[in-house]
């Protein structure tokens, strides 16, 4: 776990976190075993101790060897998008961050679309699609009080079997690394670290997934834009669009991103709207953002801002351990108000978060709606389901 944070002011606060485990009762032990050993493909810094990459700065690539005994490797890939690249969504093409240069507005440059790339000596073997995470200060602060976005405090990754690149991986030292792409280049900083979690086998006939070309993947995405500006600067229009066709990784993503000055400059308003679709092989679902803000610069010197922000996060996912399928999805909905002054900046906001999970093993909804600070409604149910089936074999949970 890694919480760093820019603590100053009135931004000082606490953390309380709840442990909660649950112990299934079953007449036989699951058929999961845990990884006999994990591997950090991290930065490791002089104290000894392991944090993420910082891209794209650093050489975010880790060497590794695995014993001639593994059976399976997992990897787990987390990223995160921060500083200029918190709301990567809304950046624009490099050739229109200077559309409103005449009223000191600059916008962030390349592009909207990202994506996450694995490497093996070099080769692209893996890419995942980071989800739009929110933090609780993002966008207008008021919208993520006193209830949050999806994954905010939970970070999502994202899983890659790795068992098909075992014949490669165990012939001495490899280099595996992470990149993140985009329409041309990124800004700074996306963190970005990885786990390898690695079984062992004690046979020594084990059988190996064929390593066929279909494993490798396409460098980069086919992606294409279409933008305008109006004659006199004050509107801009942004078409964005990225897929990927390869064997086992498919893509469509579209970016539509509206900018237009009202009130000789005194209002801006910008809508985004963003849709990620995705299949890879443990994964496939889809992420929705909508997002419109409008900025008024007010004749007093305080600024206001109205802001309504919608999400879907829906992502079907494959357990490798022992291929049972687990449905996560989420809808928040939030509208906001940020009013900065010199003295006081004040936000409020009415927020509603749904989140649902569905597995052979559980079924989890929480349904929570809060307006101006007060939770009105806060709907939970948890429950473990009734047969598990293994092998044509019926186990019974209590």
């Amino acid at each position: 776990m890694d919480l760093g944070n820019y603590i100053v002011g009135p931004y000082n606060g606490s953390f309380n976190a709840t442990l909660s485990i649950t112990f299934y009762n079953l007449l036989a032990p699951l058929p999961q075993i845990p990884s006999d050993e994990i591997i950090s493909l991290s930065k490791r810094l002089k104290v000894g101790h392991n944090t993420h990459f910082d891209l794209p700065t650093d050489d975010a690539s880790t060497s590794i060897s695995i014993p001639n005994s593994t059976s399976r490797l997992v990897l787990d890939v987390l990223a995160s998008g921060n500083w200029q690249e918190e709301f990567w969504y809304s950046n624009v093409p490099n050739e229109y961050v200077d559309t409103f240069q005449n009223w000191n507005i600059s916008l962030l440059g390349q592009g909207s679309f990202r994506e996450v790339m694995v490497y093996i000596d070099n080769n692209p073997v893996a890419v995942v699609w980071p989800f739009e995470v929110v933090f609780t200060g993002g966008i207008c602060p008021g919208f993520w009080r006193p209830i949050v976005g999806h994954r905010t405090f939970d970070l999502p990754t994202y899983r890659i079997d790795m068992t098909p690149f075992i014949p490669l991986l165990r012939k001495g030292n490899h280099r595996i690394e992470f990149a993140v792409r985009g329409q041309s280049g990124t800004l700074h900083n996306w963190y970005v670290s990885g786990r390898l979690h690695i079984w062992y086998s004690n046979t020594t006939t084990t059988v190996y997934p064929t390593l066929t070309s279909e494993r490798y993947i396409s460098p980069k995405a086919n992606i294409s834009m279409a933008g305008s500006v109006a004659p006199d600067n004050t509107s801009l229009f942004v078409n964005s669009s990225a897929s990927r066709q390869d064997k086992l990784y498919s893509l469509d993503y579209s970016n539509r991103q509206s900018y237009e000055l009202l009130k000789n400059g005194s209002v801006l308003v910008q809508n985004i709207t963003q849709a990620t679709v995705f299949d890879s092989p443990l994964y496939r679902g889809q992420y929705i953002l909508c997002l419109q803000i409008i900025e008024t610069d007010n004749q007093d010197g305080t600024i206001l801002l109205d802001a309504s922000i919608s999400q879907t996060f829906h992502r079907v996912s494959t357990n490798i351990l022992d291929g049972l399928v687990e449905t996560e999805h989420a809808e928040v909905k939030s509208t906001g108000t940020l009013l900065i002054a010199r003295k006081e900046n004040r936000s409020y906001g009415n927020t509603s978060v749904i989140v649902t999970y569905n597995s052979p093993r559980r079924e989890y909804v929480r349904d929570v709606k809060a307006i101006r600070f007060q939770i009105i409604s806060d709907y939970e149910m948890d429950r473990s389901i009734g047969l598990i089936e293994y092998g044509g074999i019926q186990f019974q949970n209590s």
